[in-house]
């Protein structure tokens, strides 16, 4: 009797153990499982965008431009050969007519962080004389924050609000003679769970004659999903 039940302690143990390392074995994938680290979208002086890709591990990258749903469809997937790892990788970008998309597509995830940017395409359209922002970038962090950098052009008041209606932070742009200073400005900004994380640059333009704003143009706007 005192056999059978060494026998079944030792069975026990035995399975426990082995339960304890095919969890640990499966550490490394779970922790692989995001293939995208962090990003930055930017857009130069020129108007012509770009993004920056910070991924984790060795990662393969490649491009492909989707004309039908006017995206831009980076596939990561995972790779065993040491020559493909890639810490940061930059890719032009293209759009038709006045908006293009980006689609993160990660070969081990349901999910398919995005950003969908409206704006000037710089191939057909002239930058316009009447545009205050000269340029711009928005990073995603490690810690699901998203930091907005941009630069604005001489004689420009700047004014961040943040409308509850449209769930959006804008950054309104007023042509200012008295404006003198800063031309350089940063936000950090927080993205609900399930919402977009929308940023809107609000241009105010006016009539010089009458010395009145007469309309205003929301260019660019950038909708940010996870």
């Amino acid at each position: 009797m005192k056999k059978i039940k060494i026998l079944a302690l030792a069975l026990v143990t035995t399975f426990a153990f082995s339960s304890c390392s095919t969890e640990d074995s499966m550490m490394p994938q779970e922790q692989s499982s995001e293939l995208l680290n962090t990003y930055q979208l930017k857009r130069d002086a020129s108007g012509a965008y770009s993004v920056d890709i910070n991924v984790n591990g060795n990662v393969n990258i490649s491009k492909v431009k989707n004309a039908i749903s006017n995206t831009n469809e980076l596939y990561l997937t995972l790779s065993d050969d040491k020559f493909t790892q890639k810490s940061t990788v930059q890719t032009d970008l293209f759009f038709n007519d006045e908006n293009f998309k980006i689609d993160f597509i990660s070969a081990n995830s349901n999910k398919t962080p995005s950003i969908s940017v409206f704006d000037d395409n710089i191939k057909f359209v002239k930058k316009s004389d009447t545009s205050f922002l000269e340029e711009f970038s928005v990073t995603k962090n490690e810690n699901g924050t998203y930091d907005l950098d941009f630069k604005v052009i001489n004689n420009v008041a700047v004014d961040f609000v943040y409308n509850t209606d449209l769930e959006a932070y804008e950054v309104h742009l007023e042509a200012n003679v008295k404006s003198q200073g800063n031309k350089n400005f940063s936000r950090t900004l927080e993205k609900e769970n399930d919402k977009l994380l929308q940023i809107h640059f609000v241009n105010h333009l006016t009539d010089m004659l009458k010395a009145e704003t007469q309309s205003t143009e929301r260019k660019p706007v950038i909708l940010i999903d996870n």
